[in-house]
């Protein structure tokens, strides 16, 4: 029971900017990254924009491949088998993706699109899928109606459970899902995410779960990874992260909800500088100094490890 169902072990993305021979640059998207997801687990994974969450996810979906590590199915390592070959797991390893309404073909209606991703069911016959079809709109509380409308004709909300039926519908036992309450209204949010949470209970799945919203990560996740510009920089069980932040990456995020009075107290003194821009760190030092607000000429030289805690992982040399 303590076996990972997935397990990632120092994964390197690496992207090169686009521009002449001489101004190319190349940045990591993900820089050494490790993490273990066990059955039934939801993890959460945070970070501003840019810091290489959906590359991740990408990466485990096998949708791009690594440059370096392994990623680790049930035991079989996944990351460097061609599509032939991954396409049995593709059943196993879903994605539900941060705009519903960019995710759907839009020439083919949600029922079409539904039983098109059915195609990896070979044990069902052309009438169980449409019955199927049928039972999985009932699972994220849509009429059997909704399979004859296109994406254009329903709202935010209605696409974006058509898009967890779509994911449901190979039965998986993992779902990345990628922020899929960002691009719904904040009525609608509350709904999309108990309905997550039943499904899971209900088909027993493991999730990992982008979001900005760190209120919404401390609700459903039971571990949690924060990131930037490509590496983890500290991970802990939610309760223990949100409750003693250790990196200065993560108080500053929590510091800019305001999630309670000392956050609120602390927030200037923690808040970061400038965006994150990848191409401007050099190769050496830590990768948020230039914007931490606790920097000392140490952290501009030195490369920071990730180290264990009291069963936590944090990469700052001073904690």
């Amino acid at each position: 029971m303590n076996t990972p169902l997935i397990k990632i072990e120092d994964a390197i993305k690496v992207f090169t900017s686009h521009g002449s021979a001489f101004r190319r640059k190349r940045f990591f998207a993900i820089d050494h990254v490790s993490m273990e997801i066990k059955q039934g687990q939801t993890i959460g994974l945070v970070g501003e924009s840019g810091c290489g969450k959906s590359t991740l996810g990408r990466c485990i979906l096998s949708l791009l491949r690594l440059d370096g590590g392994k990623i680790i199915f049930k035991g079989i390592e996944i990351h460097n088998k061609k599509e032939r070959e991954f396409r049995p797991l593709r059943r196993e390893l879903q994605m539900v993706f941060q705009n519903p309404k960019t995710s759907f073909n839009p020439s083919m209606t949600i029922g079409q699109s539904i039983i098109n991703a059915m195609c990896l069911r070979t044990d069902l016959s052309k009438t169980a899928k449409l019955e199927y079809l049928t039972e999985l709109l009932n699972q994220v509380q849509l009429s059997p109606l909704f399979a004859g409308k296109f994406p254009s004709e329903v709202s935010g909300g209605e696409l974006q459970r058509a898009g967890l039926a779509r994911a449901l519908a190979v039965q998986p036992s993992f779902i990345f899902l990628d922020e899929p309450t960002s691009a719904l209204d904040m009525s609608i949010r509350g709904q999309i995410v108990n309905l997550l949470l039943d499904i899971q209970e209900r088909n027993k799945l493991t999730y990992i779960f982008v979001s900005h919203d760190l209120q919404l990560i401390r609700y459903v996740a039971d571990y949690v990874y924060v990131m930037y510009m490509g590496q983890i920089v500290e991970s802990g069980k939610r309760e223990e992260l949100f409750s003693y932040p250790l990196h200065p990456y993560t108080k500053a995020l929590l510091a800019a909800t305001l999630l309670g009075r000392e956050e609120r107290r602390q927030a200037r003194l923690q808040s970061l500088k400038g965006e994150v821009i990848a191409y401007d760190w050099s190769g050496k030092g830590c990768k948020l100094a230039p914007r931490c607000a606790e920097a000392t000429p140490k952290c501009f030289e030195e490369n920071q490890v990730l180290h264990t805690i009291n069963g936590r992982q944090v990469r700052c040399w001073r904690i």
